[in-house]
């Protein structure tokens, strides 16, 4: 398994990136004050208050679904 050379392959921005995951799940990452790379970090660490990445808690059993729409829509900004 290749991730970062499969997200090349896609034109997608791979593991570090805001969202991470490849099949467009809306799962938005979180990142270190200063620092590039995004990290799935699920709850939200105290006192962090980054813009863009302060969203609250993510429940590990109601994670967000990836849509037949979504990648729809994707696609036709792509075409």
């Amino acid at each position: 398994a290749n991730g970062p050379g499969l997200a090349a392959l896609h034109g997608q921005v791979g593991h570090h990136g805001v969202f991470g995951c490849r099949e467009y799940c809306g799962l938005r990452g979180r990142h270190k004050p200063g620092g590039p790379h995004y990290y799935p970090a699920l709850l939200k660490p105290t006192d962090y208050a980054l813009p863009g990445c302060d969203h609250d808690n993510v429940d590990v059993y109601n994670l967000p679904k990836a849509s037949s729409r979504q990648y729809s829509e994707g696609l036709n900004r792509l075409l």
